[in-house]
């Protein structure tokens, strides 16, 4: 008598399916196995209320898949969204360094540095607190005399202030509060420094005090700086005069005197 197979459906008369093998103890049937790890029966071999129940919970799961897929695809449309935003932040954020609306830097801080590094004879750090265009200036000066960047402040830079307070010496700079400048002394400031690539430019009093073995002295220096690269840079420094000494007086008086007669 004709059997009908569990697994495949095809009829047989042995004891085993001879087109799947559903019945074989030597064979495992890959849709046997399927079925009995899902727990369900094909569907041809289904009763009417079972395909009902069967096709109701398949749209439940299709339904839960689709779903899921909307919000994979929300939460990607979210991250393109964060990345364009993001990358229109960076824009802007570029342009307002490239301004000089924003730095990262204070606006005291190349003047810090600038005097530490006179003080250390550390010529990277020196240049680092200058504009581009003063620092290209010391660069030249530096190809000039034949020297290195390395002995420039030693040998050449700082051999007068050596000579003048003593080899050691120690520099306090005490800068007072930025004051932004106005159209005119812009315009005023770029035709005295020679510079005119300045950016959001500020005036610093500045109180220095150079002192050393030989001597101390304190200075009032007026210096500018302007936002460059995202930092503030100094680009013009005016010093007042540091006074004479009485020693010096005395032999400028000397002189003066000499030379009436």
């Amino acid at each position: 008598m004709a059997k009908i197979c569990k697994s495949c459906g095809a009829e047989y008369t042995g004891d085993y399916c001879d087109k799947c093998g559903y019945g074989r103890k030597d064979i495992t049937s890959k849709a046997l196995e399927k079925m009995k790890k899902e727990g369900a029966k094909p569907v041809r071999f289904m009763t009417p209320e079972e395909k009902e129940e069967y096709y109701k919970e398949l749209k439940r799961k299709q339904a839960a898949k689709k779903k899921q897929g909307k919000k994979k695809a929300k939460k990607a449309s979210k991250k393109m969204l964060a990345g364009v935003l993001l990358a229109a932040v960076a824009v802007v954020v570029i342009a307002l360094f490239a301004t000089g609306t924003i730095s990262l830097t204070s606006k005291t801080k190349p003047i810090e540095t600038y005097f530490a590094a006179i003080q250390d004879k550390d010529y990277h750090a020196f240049a680092g607190s200058l504009h581009s265009k003063v620092k290209s200036q010391y660069e030249s000066d530096i190809k000039d005399l034949g020297a290195t960047q390395d002995n420039y402040m030693s040998d050449y830079y700082c051999k007068d202030l050596d000579e003048r307070y003593g080899e050691g010496f120690t520099i306090k700079a005490e800068p007072g509060e930025p004051q932004k400048l106005g159209d005119e002394d812009i315009t005023k400031i770029k035709n005295e420094s020679g510079i005119s690539d300045v950016k959001s430019p500020y005036r610093v009093d500045t109180k220095v005090t150079f002192s050393g073995s030989k001597l101390t002295e304190t200075a009032d220096l007026t210096i500018y700086v302007s936002s460059q690269s995202g930092a503030y840079k100094i680009f013009y420094l005016k010093a007042a005069e540091i006074p004479f000494t009485d020693e010096e007086k005395a032999l400028g008086d000397s002189s003066s005197q000499s030379e009436n007669e």
